[in-house]
């Protein structure tokens, strides 16, 4: 939430810093209705998408303002900008209630949404799930402990970014797990069907088996179990690589 706050704060200082100020009446609408557009079309399509709902609302938008005199016609590329970072917050908006919405228990293992009190029966269906859980379709692969999860995203031939989270309550806690040395360069992740891609560093892909070996010390020690070559990094790159 806090990149896109920030493009907003810019934009919206340049766009009134610089734009006349007879204008600023326009400005500050269009600017307005954009965001509450663009946030709810985020909100409502969810973090998965569909992403082509965004780009139809910027060219409807775009269009309408171009097809009207001045001053609107000169704030029509201003609207492309201020609904993508209203989209992007919107998207962030949902990430947020989903998580809000999964099931709370301190005893009951919730695997991909089904709850089982037996641990080892859950581990089995965990591990089981993993190598077939496509999250383009599936969406994030979760297994919770009361407020302890295990995340993935990903599926079996491409690897996953694979998350342990103490404290869902608190992000600090969050940590990605990362091949050591690290591996330079990045490689990019599909974020949804409609081709929207992200880019991760190299040391964050993580194959099938190791990121079973992580759900499994999950179970073991209901957090992060050390790994032979790897490690488990929190701060800021931790919660920014974490999808939906």
């Amino acid at each position: 939430m806090s990149i896109p706050a920030v493009l907003l704060v810019l934009l919206l200082v340049l766009l009134f810093g610089y734009w006349p100020g007879q204008n600023v009446t326009a400005s500050a609408l269009v600017v307005a209705l954009g965001l509450l557009l663009s946030g709810g079309v985020g909100i409502f399509t969810g973090a998965r998408g569909p992403g082509w709902a965004i780009y139809v609302l910027i060219a409807l938008a775009m269009g309408l303002l171009l097809a009207m005199p001045d001053p609107w016609r000169g704030l029509a590329l201003v609207s492309g900008p201020v609904m993508a970072i209203g989209y992007s917050m919107g998207r962030e908006i949902a990430f947020l209630r989903a998580g809000m919405r999964e099931k709370f228990s301190p005893t009951t293992w919730i695997v991909a949404g089904e709850s089982i009190s037996d641990v080892n029966a859950a581990k089995r269906s965990a591990l089981a799930r993993l190598g077939e859980w496509k999250s383009l379709s599936d969406g994030r692969f979760l297994v919770i402990l009361g407020h302890r999860r295990f995340e993935a995203w990903g599926d079996a031939s491409e690897g996953y970014v694979v998350h342990v989270i103490d404290d869902e309550r608190d992000v600090s806690t969050m940590r990605v797990l990362t091949r050591v040395p690290h591996q330079n360069g990045e490689i990019p992740v599909a974020l949804d069907k409609q081709g929207l891609v992200g880019w991760v560093p190299r040391s964050v892909n993580v194959p099938t088996s190791v990121a079973e070996q992580a759900l499994d010390g999950f179970f073991e020690t209901q957090g992060a179990k050390a790994l032979a070559g790897w490690e488990w990094e929190g701060g800021p790159q931790a919660q920014e690589l974490r999808f939906l």
